[in-house]
């Protein structure tokens, strides 16, 4: 009967250390979603429910969200419920926010609007530094104040790991080579700071590379630069929606680009794993970008 006993005990210990195994397991990782829901969604049902659809089968454990135009926070909370996180922080509830959500406990550090075309919002989930933003859509000298403030506020906070994500609105040297031909895109681009000279997304005529470089000379690692190729496979905008193409038309590759971003610290750039933009037909119809995800392993606990 002792001898029973012994062993009911041992297996009951046995499974309880194999729980807490693959629950550390489980926990060692860390999914990240980063989307410009276009207008919130501008309040379409259809791309409201197709959006959650995804994030169901994605099961991300934390996700950046920009243009949350319309949204409170009770807003987000039961937008983030129905991928099951079950906490949100919303930057404003006025023009172009940001925000985010999480299965895990979001602590506030920092939501700054003054400076910033949008803002800047900095929170602390699982002993990581996350900071989202949107960069100005209209402006590469706007943008490069934008990025100096960040990566002066990361130094002077000493974020060691940190992720800053969002939509940037501004161009990773590491897609010159894919982007430099793009006669279409740089001609669009051109006419439109001529019809708006107050701003200028061009620099000089050319494509603008400084406010990403910012991010990199300080240690940033463009981890889907880095990682995803072709770089056609790198586009997160725009989507064929924004012109009501159908996913696929020929005409999207003249004018695509990567505007969204998920940029790792040094100590987690070797942890990044499973980095995409999710740009296939799946994904049509939602928003006029396509999200970017990453998968960062092996964190401490």
């Amino acid at each position: 009967m002792l001898k029973k006993d012994n062993i009911k005990i041992l297996t009951l210990i046995g499974l309880l250390c194999l729980t807490s195994f693959l629950y550390a397991q489980e926990r060692a990782t860390l999914k990240i979603i980063s989307y410009n829901i276009w207008n919130g969604f501008e309040k379409q049902q259809d791309r409201k429910d197709k959006f959650t659809a995804w994030m169901k089968k994605e099961q991300p454990d934390v996700v950046a969200l920009q243009e949350l135009v319309d949204f409170k926070r009770a807003d987000l909370l039961q937008l983030a419920k129905t991928y099951s996180h079950s906490y949100v922080v919303l930057l404003k509830e006025k023009g172009y926010p940001v925000g985010i959500s999480s299965r895990y406990p979001i602590t506030l550090i920092k939501a700054q609007v003054d400076s910033f075309w949008h803002g800047m919002l900095h929170v602390k989930i699982e002993n990581l530094d996350f900071i989202v933003t949107h960069l100005s859509p209209f402006s590469w000298q706007y943008r490069l104040g934008e990025a100096k403030q960040i990566t002066e506020y990361v130094k002077n906070n000493h974020l060691d790991s940190c992720i800053i994500l969002g939509d940037l609105n501004a161009y990773s040297p590491l897609d010159a080579s894919w982007l430099e031909p793009k006669s279409v895109l740089k001609a669009n681009l051109g006419k439109w700071d001529q019809e708006h000279p107050q701003y200028g997304n061009m620099r000089g005529g050319r494509f603008d590379y400084s406010v990403l470089s910012t991010f990199l000379a300080m240690g940033f690692e463009d981890c889907i630069g880095r990682s995803i190729f072709p770089e056609i496979k790198r586009a997160s905008y725009p989507s064929a929606t924004l012109y009501n193409w159908k996913w696929g038309d020929p005409r999207l590759a003249a004018v695509s680009e990567r505007l969204d971003y998920i940029l790792l610290s040094e100590p987690l750039a070797s942890h990044a794993k499973q980095v995409e933009v999710h740009n296939g037909p799946a994904l049509e119809g939602i928003s006029d970008h396509y999200p970017v995800s990453v998968v960062i392993d092996q964190l401490e606990k």
